[in-house]
């Protein structure tokens, strides 16, 4: 089974292609290029990009997590084999709390002069 190059498009993107490698590749073969991969775009080695750099290394780590020993990788082949349909649904992350929000419904201005004890004048 062949799979396409996603290159800029939102189509999903193999673990095979994430580690440059074929899908006949052995344990070594898959190893060597998950060594390589991850030297290049460790997240110290990009200091000046370290949200991207991070999101590539856990690309890297994920696709040889799933392709490091022959159980895996057949696992991972059936469930490619079976079609889009058949990958696992992610759940969204919680988005996090902010407790250092402003109370809404109070300008800063009002809290500001508030602070040196003046009270608003109405005419």
């Amino acid at each position: 089974m062949k799979h396409q190059q996603s290159g800029k498009t939102n189509l999903p993107v193999s673990y095979y292609e994430i580690l440059q490698v074929s899908e006949r590749a052995g344990d070594l073969e898959i190893k060597a290029a998950y060594h390589r991969l991850a030297k290049r775009f460790h997240p110290d080695m990009h200091p000046h990009e370290t949200r991207l750099a991070e999101m590539r290394f856990r690309l890297i780590n994920e696709a040889y997590a799933n392709l490091k020993t022959l159980e895996r990788r057949r696992h991972y082949n059936r469930i490619l084999k079976s079609g889009p349909g058949a990958m696992p649904k992610i759940k969204p992350r919680p988005k996090a709390r902010n407790d250092n929000k402003k109370p809404q419904g109070t300008h800063w201005l009002l809290g500001f002069i508030a602070s040196f004890g003046l009270k608003d004048k109405k005419a």
